[in-house]
Parts: C-alpha cells; sequence; structure tokens
C-alpha cells in the first residue's frame, strides 16, 4: 500500500494576514516587520487563495484548511467586521467551499486566534487564546469551541476537526480532550473527533495516536512530523528560482536522497505536514507557495503510486481503525 500524506495548512483567515496581527501584540506597535526588517502584510488577497487552489489542485494535495471564525477578534466571518469587503468576504468564503473542500478537511482553530473572546459580551479579554487556555476546563472550553463550530456551520464549512493555535489546550490536554468531543457532538453530531495540537520533527516513528475510544467513537491526536521551514521565506527578500529551490531541498532533494520528508517516506511512516497560510503568502512574494508546489512537483515525480494523499479525517480513521483501511506500512 502507498505511503500517507497529508498538509495541514495552519492561520487561514478570509482576508486578513493573522500573523500581522500577532507581530503588533508582541512588538507592540501598529506598524510590524519581519525579521528582515520588512513591514507585515495586513492582508492577504484573495488572489492569493485562488493560486493556492491551482497549486493543490495540481498535485492533488489533500489535508486541512483552518478557517478562522472570529479573525483576529475583529468579527465573526458570517457578518465581517468595520472596514470588510463584504464582497470580498463573500468570494474568499465561496473558493474554500467550493474549491478547497473537495480536497481538504475544515477546521477551526478556535474562534480569533489573538485575545480571547467573551462569549457573554462578545468583547476581548487581556489575554490570548493560548495563555487563557491553561487556567480553562472542559466545562469552559466546550462553548467556546462550539462558538466556532457554529459559526463555520453558520458558512457551510462544517468541521471535521479541530486545531489548536499556538499550544491551546497543551496544559490541560485532557479536559481540552473532553470539552472538542463533547462541542463536536452538539455542534456538528459527530462521535468521531481528530484534532491537531503536536509536534514532533525529530523522530521518524509515527506520533500520531488514538486519545479516545468508546465502542464506534474515537478521537485521534494528529501529530506533524516535518517542520515549517517555509516559514523562512517570510523572512527572506529572495525570489529567485535557486532560492525557491533551495527551500523545497530541505523537505525533499531532487534526487530523493534527503530532506524531512525523505526521511519519513524511507521509514515507512505516515507524513503528517503541517505549514502556515503566512508561510506560503511570504509577504506577498509568494515564494512560500512556490516552494510547496516544487516540493510537490518532487513528490509526484519521484513516489508516483507510492504516496497517497489523505484528508486529515481520511487518516484519523485509518489510525483508529488500522484493520479496516491502509496503514501506510507496505509500499
Amino acid at each position: 500500500m502507498s505511503l500517507p500524506i497529508t498538509l495541514i495548512v495552519d492561520d487561514p483567515a478570509p482576508l486578513i494576514n493573522v500573523y500581522w496581527w500577532h507581530l503588533a501584540e508582541v512588538q507592540d506597535t501598529e506598524f510590524p516587520v519581519s525579521a528582515s526588517g520588512e513591514p507585515v502584510a495586513q492582508t492577504i488577497p484573495n488572489d492569493f487563495l485562488h493560486q493556492f487552489v491551482d497549486v493543490i489542485s495540481r498535485w492533488g494535495i489533500k489535508g486541512k484548511f483552518s478557517v478562522l471564525p472570529y479573525p483576529a477578534g475583529l468579527g465573526a466571518i458570517t457578518e465581517g467586521w468595520p472596514g470588510c469587503d463584504e464582497r470580498a468576504l463573500s468570494t474568499w468564503l465561496n473558493v474554500v467551499r467550493r474549491q478547497i473542500t473537495p480536497q481538504m478537511d475544515i477546521t477551526p482553530e478556535i474562534l480569533t486566534h489573538a485575545k480571547t473572546l467573551d462569549l457573554d459580551t462578545r468583547t476581548l479579554l487581556p489575554e490570548n487564546e493560548r495563555h487563557w487556555s491553561r487556567s480553562q476546563n472542559a466545562s469552559t472550553l466546550t462553548p467556546y469551541i462550539r462558538y466556532a463550530l457554529e459559526i463555520l456551520n453558520a458558512v457551510d464549512l462544517e468541521a471535521t476537526g479541530i486545531t489548536s493555535p499556538w499550544d491551546f489546550g497543551i496544559e490541560v490536554e485532557d479536559e481540552y480532550q473532553r470539552a472538542m468531543r463533547d462541542a463536536m457532538r452538539d455542534a456538528n453530531g459527530r462521535s468521531q473527533v481528530w484534532y491537531f495540537l503536536h509536534q514532533q520533527n525529530e523522530r521518524t516513528d509515527f506520533c500520531s495516536r488514538v486519545v479516545h475510544r468508546r465502542d464506534d467513537a474515537w478521537q485521534v491526536s494528529l501529530c506533524s512530523q516535518v517542520g515549517d521551514k517555509i516559514w523562512n521565506t517570510m523572512n527572506s527578500l529572495q525570489t529567485s528560482a535557486d532560492y525557491v529551490h533551495s527551500v523545497a531541498d530541505e523537505y525533499l532533494s531532487e534526487d530523493g536522497s534527503s530532506g524531512r520528508l525523505a526521511e519519513l517516506f524511507q521509514a515507512d511512516t505516515p507524513i503528517v505536514w503541517c505549514t502556515h497560510w503566512q508561510s506560503l503568502y511570504a509577504n506577498g512574494r509568494t515564494t512560500g507557495l512556490q516552494a510547496l508546489d516544487e516540493i510537490c512537483r518532487r513528490i509526484n515525480t519521484l513516489w508516483g503510486t507510492g504516496a497517497s494523499w489523505m484528508k486529515c479525517s481520511e487518516l484519523a480513521a485509518t489510525i483508529a481503525n488500522p484493520d479496516a483501511g491502509k496503514d501506510g506500512g507496505d509500499r
């Protein structure tokens, strides 16, 4: 059987670059800059979304695509926010529904991926979601996750799993797991749930696992084992083909002998690979997306049918039921 491979794309949000809001908070400025000293783009246009669709369609890439339900705390994607171009918002959501969901699962990355939203007042708390989660339990986490799922449902983007912003919930993971199960059951009627929180970029043994099972219900923790080397394109002004190929080499060399993807492929380890929306955009240069395109060209050329793209929900199901489907063991 061919080796499963799935691509996790973190941080997508309609129109905005959520990374701008993160850096603005960290740098305490309305003019955040990257490590190169370059101003960080505050928006990501719909043209880039179309370019991304072209790449995933060309290579049959499958995996997960986050949609932030209440991006940067600006407002729900059901209604927009002050200054939001409602037509562009509608276009973004339509493209995701029609052209991305056939190949990629949708997840919330909880609500804002920024400051925590007070569900009673719809105002932002001083703490970001990452820090807020550390003192929560299932009773407080469940409605927070459920609201994120309900927003996605309202725009016809039903989630199959949950993505953590940063390491949201890692210090209360048992409570977080229960909250995800309860929220998914309440909002989406799902008893088979997966989530993305953990990363392990050194080991070559498979790190994703079942964390809960009861009768036909299960919960799987998907662990990314491929670091986001594409992230570096945000901080480099280089745009040459040689530069793009050098980024691709970090994942898979032209001859297939080296790179992190090659390590996992040679170890017969199913590939769970994480990158970020802002990494692919590369502050408007799109060198990250070009690198993804080149990496997947190499995967197709070198591995052919030896690798099989899967949605995250599909991979989670094979982990939960290894005897019922492919487990990536033999090629």
